[in-house]
């Protein structure tokens, strides 16, 4: 992503020297802006071409001191280029803005911030019962192994507690939100932006310290779900179970 904006500023320097060179020329040469245009192109690509008028000392001046410019800015910009296309970032891009398109169409989903175990298991629960599921995770391994498991899945690499990541992900238009990364306090902060954005949406969230489970509910948080208390209840549930002795069979007549 840094990169990728890197690439853009330079992209956005490049047009602006380009437009202040043609500028330039139109002022100090008084040639048409197409003649002047053309000089600024021939001139910072470095192409040879010879001078499309002839120029006076101003001129001269002015078209040593764009090579100068663009000799720096031409090559910074290319190498970005030449490292956008051979590292695979440009395909990334295509993803994100595909990701992106496909969360926009939306509504009445399910946002799940997080990729450790609890978050992919809910995930594939809700993909069963046929929701619609848009992801945000942060960390690179949870994002492979979200995407190894759910290709299908639109899922955006940020930090899920950014509001920003949480419109990304449709969140106005979302039914529910989920806070299921691995750590409570992430969780803790996630409940506050998803609430903070002022949408009737239903809020849960995980927690494993029972003292961040409560600020979480006094903070907005609709349901909060405990997965060791629930574990505990359930090991207990199977083990009375299983001591429980076999009603007797009612006798026949």
């Amino acid at each position: 992503m840094e990169t990728y904006r890197l690439q853009r500023t330079l992209t956005v320097l490049v047009s602006c020297l380009i437009v202040t060179g043609s500028i330039g020329f139109v002022a100090i040469e008084g040639w048409t802006f197409a003649d002047s245009l053309y000089m600024t192109i021939i001139t910072m690509s470095t192409v040879g071409f010879g001078e499309t008028n002839e120029l006076t000392s101003h001129g001269r001046v002015f078209t040593s001191s764009l090579i100068l410019a663009s000799i720096v800015l031409m090559a910074c910009w290319t190498a970005g280029i030449t490292s956008f296309l051979v590292n695979g970032q440009l395909s990334g891009q295509f993803y994100r803005l595909r990701t992106k398109k496909k969360i926009n169409q939306m509504n009445n989903h399910v946002v799940v911030c997080g990729g450790g175990a609890t978050a992919r298991t809910l995930i594939h629960q809700l993909k069963v019962q046929g929701n619609q599921i848009a992801a945000i995770v942060k960390e690179p391994g949870e994002v492979a192994m979200t995407q190894r498991f759910f290709p299908d899945i639109p899922l955006i690499e940020a930090d899920p507690k950014s509001e920003m990541a949480l419109i990304d992900a449709n969140i106005l238009e979302a039914a529910h939100l989920v806070a299921a990364t691995e750590s409570d306090f992430d969780n803790l902060l996630i409940v506050i932006s998803g609430k903070g954005l002022g949408t009737e949406l239903k809020v849960i969230s995980v927690a494993e310290n029972p003292e961040l489970a409560n600020r979480m509910l006094k903070v907005g948080a609709d349901e909060v779900v405990c997965p060791l208390v629930i574990g505990g209840e359930r090991i207990a549930s199977i083990i009375n179970e299983s001591s429980c002795p076999e009603a007797p069979l009612a006798a026949t007549v």
